[in-house]
């Protein structure tokens, strides 16, 4: 009866436990498939990314040698990123939209997080890189988070 029971709580653990591993491997192999094919394309334009993140489904990478900042949709459309040149970049601001809750005046709802870059040449107009919308990202709070660390390193690498 013990042995019955104990191959029982085996069998249970093991269906409870290798779903989990098994989505915990496949996220990080579709992230480092994502990283590759990036870098890949950068490898055309001699970027070489010595900082990147995903975030849901934004990669962003930074190249602290040549100055660019490489952006992405994920999944990675062929031939589709966006590399800013930090030399063209005038600033680059935390964009945060707070929008009242409604019956709560004073307390507000985070509806938009992202990083503007303002461009030294006027004409261009500025850019967004969204953290978090209606359609992108889950939480708004790790939003600000993440875009906040990822300003500093664009601002450090700016002059």
């Amino acid at each position: 009866m013990d042995i019955v029971s104990i191959e029982l709580g085996i069998g249970m653990l093991l269906l409870f436990v290798v779903p989990i591993v098994y989505a915990v491997t496949n996220q990080s192999r579709k992230e480092k498939k994502t990283i590759k094919k990036v870098e890949t394309l950068c490898g055309s334009s001699a970027v070489k990314l010595t900082s990147s993140a995903i975030f849901n489904t934004l990669f962003i990478g930074i190249d602290e040698n040549s100055k660019n900042l490489v952006t992405s949709s994920v999944p990675v459309k062929e031939e589709h990123i966006d590399v800013f040149p930090l030399k063209d970049i005038k600033a680059c601001n935390l964009f945060k939209l707070e929008v009242p809750k409604s019956g709560q005046p004073k307390a507000t709802t985070i509806e938009k997080v992202a990083i503007e870059l303002i461009f030294k040449n006027k004409e261009k107009k500025n850019h967004h890189i969204i953290f978090f919308d209606d359609e992108v990202g889950m939480e708004p709070y790790a939003s600000v988070n993440e875009a906040s660390g990822w300003v500093t390193l664009i601002q450090k690498n700016l002059n």
